[in-house]
C-alpha cells in the first residue's frame, strides 16, 4: 500500500494522521503517532486489511443471519460497524468513543452511512443503560492499553444486562507475552457468560512480542473449525481455542 497524508490533527491520545491510499482513492488510513488504527474503504467496506478487524468480521459473519442491534465501544474510524452495515443491511448500530477530536476528524474525511450513530461518550456510561443489543464489540485503547473499566466486573454485569438474542460480546485486547490483561478479561467473561472463544496472534502466544487477542462470548453456535481455518490462513496467523 502507498499513502499520502491529507490531514494531521492533535487528538486526545496523540497526533492523528489521515492518509489517502494512492491505489484506492476512496480509502483512508488513520494513524496515531505513526501506529495504524483504522483502514476504511468507502467503496468497499468489506476490504479489511488489518488482521484483527478481519477476525472480528469473521465472528460477525458466523452469527445468525439478519440485521443486528450493535454497540461498538471504540474502534477509531469505524471499520467494523461499516462492515456490519454493508453485510447486514438494516442494522442499527451505535459507536461511542471518548475522543471527540478523533470523532470530528473521522466525520470530516469518512462520513458514516445511514444506520450508524456516533456519540462522544464513555463506553461504561453507555452500556449502563443499553438494552436489547445483539452484539457488543469492545475495541478501545488509550495509549496502547485497554482502559481498566472494561476489565472490571461492573462493566461485564452491564453488558450481560444489555444483551439479548445471540448475546454476543467481542473484545479486542492488545496484550503482551504472559497475557495478564487477557487472563483478567477472560476470567470476567467466564464468570458472567462461560468460557470465551480465544483468537490469538501466534507471535504473541510464542512470546515474541505484543499482539492481539480477540475474546468471543456468544450464545450462537459458532463454527469453530471454520474460524480456526480462516485465522491460520490469514496474513497474520492466529490460533483459535476455547479458553486460554
Amino acid at each position: 500500500m502507498r499513502f499520502e497524508t491529507v490531514d494531521r490533527r492533535r487528538v486526545r491520545f496523540g497526533m492523528a494522521d489521515v492518509e489517502q491510499d494512492r491505489d484506492r482513492r476512496e480509502a483512508r488510513l488513520i494513524s496515531i503517532d505513526g501506529t495504524p488504527q483504522s483502514y476504511v474503504d468507502l467503496l468497499d467496506p468489506a476490504n479489511l486489511p488489518f488482521g484483527v478487524t478481519r477476525r472480528i468480521a469473521d465472528v460477525v459473519d458466523a452469527l445468525p443471519p439478519g440485521a443486528v442491534n450493535a454497540l461498538h465501544i471504540g474502534g477509531a474510524a469505524g471499520s467494523l460497524p461499516r462492515y456490519v452495515q454493508h453485510v447486514r443491511r438494516g442494522s442499527d448500530q451505535l459507536l461511542v468513543d471518548v475522543d471527540g477530536a478523533m470523532v470530528d476528524l473521522v466525520h470530516a474525511h469518512l462520513p458514516f452511512p445511514t444506520g450508524i450513530t456516533v456519540r462522544v461518550e464513555n463506553g461504561l456510561d453507555t452500556v449502563r443503560t443499553a438494552r436489547d443489543l445483539d452484539l457488543v464489540v469492545v475495541d478501545a485503547s488509550a495509549v496502547g492499553a485497554m482502559p481498566e473499566e472494561f476489565a472490571g466486573a461492573e462493566f461485564h454485569r452491564h453488558v450481560s444486562d444489555a444483551l439479548t438474542g445471540s448475546r454476543t460480546l467481542v473484545v479486542n485486547v492488545l496484550d503482551r507475552p504472559g497475557l495478564a490483561l487477557t487472563t483478567r478479561l477472560a476470567d470476567a467473561i467466564t464468570e458472567r457468560s462461560g468460557v470465551p472463544l480465544v483468537i490469538a496472534d501466534l507471535g504473541l502466544l510464542a512470546g515474541t512480542g505484543p499482539g492481539h487477542v480477540v475474546l468471543v462470548s456468544s450464545e450462537a453456535v459458532l463454527p469453530v473449525a471454520e474460524l480456526e481455518a480462516r485465522a491460520r490462513e490469514a496474513s497474520s496467523p492466529a490460533s483459535v481455542s476455547l479458553g486460554l
